[in-house]
């Protein structure tokens, strides 16, 4: 392959960081060596050595998309600060082509005492643009940021969206040559996401590269031609996006799989056993309502009981949550709704819908109620909702209390299935055929 057509070209890259017990071992470190070897005595090594990174090599060609997947610690962030400069590595090389713009960790870069305006300037002299060439994508800039009547407020009362709307908005118009995003765009609203997908499928298609950190496996089939795998500092795969997630995944979940069925001697035997992954959090829940009830408890388990948050297909699973009453409610509904990732309602029920009895609650009574479930979603990952609302208004509907996105949950399809969409409806495909008369 010629040299042209890389535009980043990583040869045993390797990061090793000095861990201290104490800060007095720091200090031991910096004057005891030299000591000792002044009176012929072998160096001592006061600290311990961790390697986030050990012996990184791989090429990415101009106008690739790859995505970088991994669990949190496995190096996935470390790499990408030594790309774009703003690590050294220990050992190893990296060469890049072209300028390149990230987005790492949220708010890097901006000067919080500034205004929107001037990290705009700044930012933008940072990547190698002039004042006039800042001054004439500044509209646009703005515009795409959606925050034309903050910009002039210093950032530091910029909310975290916000902030990352602004970095984002910099970075895509800097005309880079390689684009690498840290997961920043996951505390973005829906509609800002679907609007950053569509600018980087632009991007993409125009021939600028894509480095993508992203949890969301399938996001990075989406929208990467090749994925690498980071486990502990090593490189587990680096080739098609969809076999890398595939062995990502069967590594995630089936640890859990094997877990969980070594602590499920009480399980029913027609029940699917648990998977748990602990880096699908929820981190953008909003709650509201009128204080007459909480919602406490919210789990999603299998039918014994056991919690989850990854779901294999045509599964039986339980939401459940409890509701705890302030105030006197005559005749509450209680409901559940299940969205995907823009916003879209998936699915959604409650006991009005379902024709359940209902009753009035006084002040301190307590509920727990369940919504026996079967998995029919397609491949994705999902929020839940919980809510309570309430009809006894003058205005009609009332939310007593509602918790939205307030957990993440993934519904996996099963080996070799491709399904389209957010449901899965389990087709028979049938033919029948008349051949032409010869």
């Amino acid at each position: 392959m010629s040299s042209d057509d890389i535009a980043i070209r990583v040869q045993n890259l390797s990061k090793c960081y000095q861990i201290y017990d104490t800060p007095r071992d720091r200090l031991k470190q910096f004057v005891a060596p030299r000591l000792q070897r002044l009176v012929g005595v072998t160096p001592r090594q006061y600290f311990n050595e961790f390697w986030a990174l050990k012996d990184i090599s791989f090429e990415v060609k101009k106008g690739e998309t790859v995505g970088i997947i991994g669990r949190n610690g496995s190096g996935k962030s470390t790499l990408l600060q030594m790309i774009c400069g703003t690590l050294h590595p220990t050992g190893g090389s990296i060469q890049t082509s072209g300028r390149i713009a990230a987005l790492l960790e949220l708010g890097s870069g901006f000067n919080p005492e500034f205004t929107g305006r001037e990290n705009v300037y700044m930012n933008a002299a940072v990547l190698g643009l002039s004042k006039e060439e800042t001054d004439a994508r500044f509209n646009e800039i703005v515009a795409f940021a959606d925050i034309e009547q903050f910009i002039e407020r210093p950032v530091k009362t910029y909310s975290s969206g916000m902030v990352v709307r602004l970095a984002f908005a910099v970075a895509i118009n800097v005309e880079p040559q390689v684009l690498v995003i840290d997961e920043a765009l996951a505390v973005g609203d829906a509609a800002f996401q679907r609007k950053c997908m569509r600018r980087i499928d632009e991007l993409n298609q125009s021939g600028v590269t894509l480095l993508f950190v992203s949890h969301d496996t399938d996001t990075v089939k989406k929208i990467c031609n090749a994925a690498i795998y980071l486990s502990q500092g090593a490189m587990r795969n680096y080739g098609s996006a969809k076999d890398v997630c595939i062995e990502y995944e069967r590594d995630l979940f089936g640890a859990s799989k094997g877990k969980n069925k070594l602590n499920t001697s009480n399980q029913k035997l027609d029940d699917e056993p648990a998977q748990l992954d602990p880096e699908l959090l929820a981190s953008s829940e909003k709650i509201y309502g009128d204080g007459r009830v909480s919602i406490l408890d919210i789990t999603l388990t299998n039918k014994s009981q056991q919690k989850l948050n990854v779901m294999n297909a045509g599964m039986e699973f339980v939401i459940s949550y409890r509701v705890c009453f302030a105030g006197f409610v005559a005749k509450p509904v209680f409901g559940i709704m299940i969205t995907n990732r823009e916003g879209i309602c998936i699915f959604g029920t409650n006991t009005a819908d379902q024709a359940l009895y209902q009753r009035d609650y006084a002040p301190g009574d307590e509920l727990q109620i369940k919504f026996n479930l079967t998995n029919n979603l397609g491949p994705g990952i999902y929020y839940l909702t919980c809510g309570v609302h309430s009809g006894d208004h003058a205005d009609g509907l009332v939310f007593l209390q509602r918790r939205m996105d307030t957990l993440l949950f993934k519904s996996l399809g099963r080996d070799g299935e491709t399904v389209g969409g957010s449901a899965q409806l389990y087709p028979k495909i049938e033919f029948s055929i008349s051949e032409a008369a010869l």
